[in-house]
């Protein structure tokens, strides 16, 4: 058994770090999720996560968000060598791409139709934005809590019902044949600590 530290810029991703764990590396016990501060607080600590890593390995996660392409990510936020414990993944755009990427489940938990979503969710510039979208068009009214009420930035419900769906309804083998960010990610997981 693998004794791992993980760290996520929020609760959604922490939970696709759990599902994919769960489902390609039974062998790895996350000791703890940290980070849930966002990307900022992950790229200002990453030096500390990579020393930390020689002691006990680190799973981080961080989305592209606007940076243009995973390799700049890494030019603007690494200038040293990735400790062989460390394993450093990039959603693109954002961890929701990923959860798209299996339009066949979540069009039907979202209860909308397939061809809203576009065959590679990577392109979509903002998928968060686009899963609220999702969510004023459904035929659910439970559905209707991702929506956000006043300035804030996503509904009451949003990490409930997507950390519900990802647990129970995501398959993340079908979500990464059609996103190559998590296909990579998966392939990495796969060899990592081996």
């Amino acid at each position: 058994m693998h004794y791992v530290q993980a760290v996520v810029e929020d609760v959604l991703q922490g939970t696709v770090l759990r599902k994919l764990i769960a489902t390609y590396r039974k062998d790895i016990q996350l000791i703890g999720v940290s980070g849930m501060r966002g990307n900022t607080y992950i790229r200002k600590n990453i030096r500390g996560y990579n020393e930390a890593s020689e002691h006990l390995p680190h799973i981080v996660i961080t989305d592209l968000d606007s940076t243009p392409c995973a390799p700049q990510l890494i030019n603007d936020w690494i200038n040293f060598n990735f400790h062989p414990n460390l394993l450093f993944r990039i959603a693109e755009k954002e961890i929701e791409a990923w959860i798209l990427a299996d339009r066949t489940e979540i069009t039907s938990y979202l209860g909308v139709p397939v061809s809203k979503i576009p065959d590679d969710t990577a392109l979509l510039p903002n998928p968060k934005e686009f899963i609220i979208n999702l969510a004023r068009r459904s035929r659910k009214r439970e559905i209707k809590d991702i929506i956000p009420q006043g300035t804030a930035s996503q509904g009451p419900g949003y990490n409930a019902i997507l950390q519900n769906f990802v647990m129970h309804c995501w398959d993340a083998e079908r979500a990464a044949n059609e996103n190559r960010s998590l296909k990579r990610t998966i392939e990495r997981l796969n060899n990592y600590l081996r």
